[in-house]
């Protein structure tokens, strides 16, 4: 048990961050429960940071646009690398018993969570440097690259996306039961 802690800890990281990254982008303040608001006004004030720290090492500007189509990236990304260390660990041959069902439940959890990271900033306007493109564009290489070989081996991260998704839905329905309760 204990050897997988590693390849588990890196896997719900990942998750967690996930879920965290589409409910920051889903509500608008004006729909959020105090606890809520502060989980997404620290989380939207953080991630920039993150991202603008590398940027002006390498004398750049970060876009705003691309910090939650990044963030959910590297989240995938550390998703997929979580299951990878896992699978690599127990050095068993992951068969699946049905490819098309998999390819299809990963398809539909990536197109959710797209809708759900993406819709916002489709909406917001003004005048960008970043093309309209950028962020699925960055959205959905992340995805692509979490699902290598290389990353996650032949562990199943279909079943990680679903946990992202609903993790996003315990945020809302925690977030709806507060505001009732108040």
């Amino acid at each position: 048990m204990l050897k997988d802690l590693p390849g588990l800890a890196i896997m719900w990281v990942g998750i967690i961050g996930a879920a965290i990254t589409l409910f920051a982008g889903l509500l608008s303040p004006l729909d959020l429960a105090d606890w809520a608001w502060w989980l997404v006004q620290n989380w939207q004030e953080t991630t920039p940071l993150v991202w603008d720290r590398p940027a002006a090492w390498l004398g750049a500007e970060f876009p705003g646009a691309l910090v939650p189509p990044l963030t959910m990236s590297a989240f995938l990304l550390l998703t997929g690398a979580g299951v990878g260390i896992s699978e690599r660990r127990h050095r068993t041959q992951t068969i699946v018993s049905h490819p098309a069902l998999q390819l299809s439940g990963a398809m539909v959890a990536l197109l959710v969570m797209g809708y759900m990271l993406l819709v916002n900033s489709a909406s917001s306007g003004g005048v960008s440097s970043v093309p309209t493109d950028a962020p699925l564009a960055i959205f959905l290489a992340g995805a692509a690259v979490s699902f290598s070989p290389t990353i996650a081996g032949g562990g199943n991260l279909t079943k990680r996306l679903w946990f992202v998704i609903f993790g996003t839905g315990i945020l809302l329905t925690l977030n709806e039961l507060t505001k009732l309760a108040q």
